[in-house]
């Protein structure tokens, strides 16, 4: 009699230890659903920051590898893009043809589940942010390092002059899309311009260099529909006019002008610190709303 009361009372002990586990697995698994459908309600992540990064005239992507690092090692995206200004593709599309593929690095950034979404141009790079940010309404930020390549002062050079008025012709001659070489300018590793020459049609030609082109950073800033961080360096010939172009810029509490000691090409590694300061100001705007 003893050992089946022994038995019975060891069958009990199991049953309800196997209890009290079931009950735990399942509030345990109701635990695990709950913070799996918190995840998906709208506003429940954290804001994710995706950067578009645009190289100058004649460069690459790995132009930006090591700012990419930097931001990929603070927890961002990054998209970098290879522009039609790049020194393989060099005026492949017209100016605003070519802001399309900012476009498409948006897009791939907000399907990566970017909530946040800056441009960072440096050089022609920055003249394309500030004409993209002008236009669409898809960005929160735009980040113009020594932008430049201003077509109403470019197309006074002698050279230039001589290059539009070939592709006017062109295209006065029912030639639009022909394609001819064409004087071009840029400012590399010193504090100087060098003049090139690149072989493109007359419309890709006329809509980077015509003094009414739609590259005119004056007006591009003021119809910017975001807030500007306008990183210059003091030794770079291209920022002449770079408190011109920041003046115009529409009213915004984020909006920064940053000088810099640095030449042209110097400028993003002498603005990082400016760069993160104010990515994270504008991040912690987006978690206070």
């Amino acid at each position: 009699m003893g050992s089946i009361c022994r038995a019975n009372r060891a069958r009990d002990w199991y049953h309800a230890h196997m209890n009290s586990a079931i009950q735990g697995v399942r509030l345990l698994a109701a635990v695990c659903v709950a913070a799996a459908l918190l995840l998906h309600v709208p506003g429940a992540q954290a804001a994710t920051l995706g950067l578009v990064l645009i190289h100058g005239k004649q460069g690459r992507p790995a132009q930006f590898d090591t700012l990419a690092a930097v931001f990929n090692e603070a927890g961002w995206l990054t998209e970098r893009p290879e522009m039609c200004w790049s020194r393989r593709r060099i005026y492949d599309r017209a100016y605003l043809d070519c802001l399309a593929e900012i476009g498409a690095a948006v897009a791939q950034l907000r399907a990566r589940g970017a909530s946040q979404v800056v441009l960072v141009g440096m050089s022609l790079g920055g003249n394309a942010v500030l004409a993209y940010g002008a236009r669409h309404d898809d960005i929160d930020g735009v980040i113009a390092l020594a932008p430049a390549h201003a077509p109403e002062f470019i197309s006074r050079r002698a050279e230039v002059v001589e290059s539009l008025d070939k592709a006017r012709a062109m295209v006065a001659a029912g030639r639009p899309d022909a394609r001819e070489t064409f004087a071009d300018t840029n400012t590399g590793e010193g504090t100087s311009f060098y003049g090139f020459s690149v072989t493109t049609t007359a419309r890709i030609y006329l809509s980077f260099f015509a003094p009414d082109s739609p590259a005119v950073m004056p007006g591009n800033a003021a119809r910017l529909r975001t807030p500007l961080l306008l990183v210059s360096g003091t030794m770079d010939p291209t920022q002449r006019g770079a408190r011109v172009i920041y003046d115009r810029v529409p009213g915004h509490p984020m909006n920064r002008f940053v000088s810099v000691d640095a030449t042209h090409m110097g400028t993003p590694a002498a603005g990082r610190a400016a760069m993160l300061d104010w990515l994270h100001d504008l991040a912690g705007q987006s978690h206070a709303r």
